[in-house]
């Protein structure tokens, strides 16, 4: 027998219960640990902040193909490099972030969505075979000898979060002026 009380209190002297790791938890943190360490790699990493957010959409739109074309202009003519408004090193620099980078971005992309989809994949295997047996339930319920599962699919009702279908109101016509 525990002493462990109902509300998860534990008498003095005794370790509270752990709840239980499942499976999934365990993979998913394994997932995560690697997955932070392989973030810790990307150089210049830069967390999106509101006040910064609107210059980097607005300027980030344009191609870059126009920085390329940008950096060889400045690289070529000192009238240019003069105004000293151009980095022709970190643009360099930039443009072969953006290529190197530009796989990556396109498998985290892809990892998400199929990540998204598969949890949503598994969540309606489960949904559609749940409205299959609240369906059986909601039918064996009409049976008066079948009392607990009509209890049953009266909870599944509540839970499935649909009120029921509202009636149709009928459109009465505006009153024509005669």
């Amino acid at each position: 027998m525990s002493d462990t009380i109902a509300s998860g209190v534990t008498s003095p002297g005794q370790e509270p219960v752990t709840p239980t790791t499942t499976h999934y938890q365990e993979v998913a943190k394994q997932f995560l640990d690697a997955f932070v360490a392989a973030i810790a790699q990307i150089p210049m990493l830069e967390e999106k902040h509101a006040s910064t957010a609107v210059f980097v959409e607005t300027h980030s739109r344009f191609p870059n193909d126009f920085v390329s074309t940008v950096l060889t202009s400045v690289e070529k003519d000192p009238q240019l490099q003069v105004i000293n408004k151009f980095d022709v090193v970190e643009a360099r620099d930039t443009l072969q972030y953006l290529d190197a980078f530009r796989s990556v971005i396109d498998q985290v992309e892809l990892f998400l969505t199929n990540l998204k989809f598969s949890c949503a994949t598994r969540k309606a295997k489960a949904v559609f075979q749940g409205l299959q047996v609240y369906a059986v339930a909601k039918g064996l319920g009409r049976d008066a000898s079948s009392a607990s599962v009509a209890s049953l699919a009266k909870i599944m009702k509540r839970d499935l979060g649909r009120p029921g279908r509202p009636l149709k109101k009928k459109e009465v016509p505006p009153p024509t002026n005669q």
